[in-house]
């Protein structure tokens, strides 16, 4: 099943603090993009095209990686990963699950990280 894949703005830091907490009650991708790069905007539409991904499993952030250049920088700071385009993050409980770069992201990964995400939180939740 293919859904719409809707990117949600990310252009102020104190957004960015606020997006990785709310990573406790769902998980969030970064897309750390360059408009200007051929690579960037195809790896864009290439997750567009393939999105199969319910929203209301994950919310799904776009960074301007030359307009919100200390943005881009300080979520891979966060994550503790290089700072490269295009880029994604995977952030669930405030911490940087997955990343992914250049031709290596696709939509399957995206997915096959989710659903580990998912189910290590529920295996956590059951122990609890």
């Amino acid at each position: 099943m293919s859904y719409m894949l809707t990117w949600k703005n990310l252009n102020t830091l104190d957004q960015l603090e606020k997006i990785i907490a709310g990573s406790q009650m769902k998980p969030v991708l970064l897309f750390k993009h360059r408009s200007s790069s051929t690579e960037s905007n195809q790896v864009k539409r290439l997750l567009e095209n393939e999105w199969a991904i319910p929203p209301n499993q994950l919310d799904c952030y776009l960074v301007d990686a030359i307009k919100d250049k200390a943005i881009a920088s300080e979520a891979s700071d966060f994550a503790g990963i290089p700072n490269v385009f295009p880029q994604v993050l995977l952030f669930a409980d405030e911490v940087a699950m997955y990343d992914e770069s250049h031709e290596m992201i696709n939509v399957k990964k995206i997915k096959i990280a989710l659903k580990i995400i998912n189910r290590t939180f529920k295996w956590m939740e059951t122990r609890a």
